[in-house]
């Protein structure tokens, strides 16, 4: 039997969507749980699964089409069954054409569908790196250049699982966690690394079955990667690309931001955060501090909980904060709802959710919709400072440098503490320079003084 897979409706605010990309051809088998295919909102790009089962009889909707909720977009069903009559009428309409009046046939089963979590290797970057080596090209992804030099992983030795061969960052991650079952010396592991040499294919002759320096330096070595080749071309953008550069863009262009710039004290929060997690399971990170500042100081100043509405100001009923979240193929922004009643550890609890499902594209529209304000983290990469880009619906962002020591002046003796500079960048159609000024400088408070987070 026929039955039709529906464009689905992953949010209440969702109305319309574009196909992104087929994972999935005609004739293909579906299972259910499968990935058929891509769609992109208007802030993501999501997967869909099917839940049904058979033969991907017709491909109604082609890529690059923006459709709404509850098309047809596609047809399931044994190889032998015929196509609907209608069929003419349904790629008319899949294709972005008017509707014919309905023929009288029998309604088939609809096929609903939803995000599914990715058990793949996450896509790599739109932009990979060109490795020249005397037995070809090797195509890796920066953030898994970065990846292999933070956890000493020889890049020719790994076979890319990206598009086209390209090395990701999950690929570097995969081997680590296989070498970290082999037992070897330490010299072991730093020759192996500058040889090129697969530590875990090697027969151990060490005590304790441990691989030794002997036992590299006698297997062949691999080939030495040659320093990454400059070259031009064009670089076709990723849907996250678009979507980030099509919001940005209209944030910068409609918005008129000012950046309010401040030092804060973070020696106390540190040490808060330290003893949090000593004691618990649950892993407290800087932002989950901040974020937890944040929600605080937006209760206290609800003149910040607004959005520009064209010729009025609304307030939001809720305190919703995002997240930024890097990804290979661009940058989503979950939401962290109600914010203000989460404490501490659930706060830690629930980002690190979001995170975990913004970077495996599980997020729903609800999950990064509706934020009263971001949380832009640059501190892990060693960034001072920096003015981020207001997301747009949202008053104002944040962004916070790195935490690093420095000597300050404390009554009049000098002492280090560990500081963390910080930039919110706030519109100026829904906020004023003082209001957005005592919102940070109750930020300000409550991280130098968190024990009242």
């Amino acid at each position: 039997m026929i039955q039709r897979v529906l464009l689905p409706k992953l949010g209440e605010t969702m109305s319309a969507a574009k196909i992104e990309k087929w994972r999935k051809a005609e004739g293909d088998a579906v299972a259910r749980g499968d990935v058929i295919l891509e769609i992109t909102t208007d802030k993501a790009t999501l997967e869909v699964e099917s839940i049904v089962q058979g033969t991907l009889r017709k491909v109604l909707a082609p890529e690059g089409v923006e459709l709404p909720v509850n098309t047809v977009i596609a047809l399931v069903g044994d190889p032998g069954d015929p196509l609907p009559a209608n069929l003419a009428e349904l790629e008319s309409v899949a294709r972005g054409g008017p509707a014919a009046p309905a023929a009288a046939t029998p309604a088939a089963p609809v096929a609903s569908a939803q995000p599914k979590p990715r058990d793949e290797a996450p896509a790599s970057d739109a932009v990979s790196e060109e490795i020249v080596l005397p037995s070809g090209r090797l195509f890796v992804s920066p953030r898994a250049r970065a990846r292999a030099a933070t956890e000493h992983v020889p890049l020719p030795i790994l076979r890319g699982s990206g598009p086209n061969g390209r090395i990701i960052e999950q690929d570097v991650l995969d081997y680590a966690a296989r070498r970290a079952a082999v037992k070897a010396t330490p010299a072991a592991m730093a020759e192996a690394c500058v040889r090129n040499v697969d530590i875990t294919r090697l027969r151990a002759t060490g005590p304790d079955g441990r691989i030794t320096r002997e036992d590299v330096l006698a297997a062949p070595a691999g080939v030495p990667a040659a320093p990454p080749a400059l070259a031009g071309g064009r670089i076709e953008l990723s849907a996250m690309r678009r979507v980030v550069a099509e919001r940005m863009a209209r944030s910068k262009r409609e918005a008129p931001h000012f950046y309010l710039m401040m030092d804060i004290d973070m020696t106390a929060s540190a040490a808060h955060r330290a003893r949090l997690n000593a004691q618990g399971k649950t892993r407290v990170a800087f932002h989950d501090l901040v974020l937890r500042a944040c929600a605080t100081a937006l209760v206290e100043h609800p003149a910040m909980n607004v959005t520009w509405a064209g010729d009025h100001l609304r307030r939001r009923a809720a305190v919703n904060l995002g997240l930024a979240v890097a990804l290979e193929e661009g940058l989503i922004v979950p939401v962290l709802k109600n914010a203000d009643r989460l404490p501490l550890i659930e706060t830690a609890q629930a980002t690190a959710r979001l995170i975990e499902k913004a970077r495996s594209k599980r997020l729903t529209p609800e999950e990064y919709e509706g934020g009263s304000m971001t949380l832009s983290n640059l501190g892990m990469y060693d960034v001072e400072n920096f003015c981020p880009v207001i997301n747009p619906g949202e008053s104002c962002i944040l962004g916070t440098g790195r935490i690093a020591p420095k000597v300050v002046v404390i009554e009049g003796g000098l002492h280090v503490r560990s500081m963390m500079s910080v930039t919110l960048s706030a519109d100026h159609r829904a906020t004023d320079g003082a209001i957005a000024a005592r919102f940070l400088k109750r930020i300000k408070e409550l991280l130098e003084a968190p024990e009242a987070l």
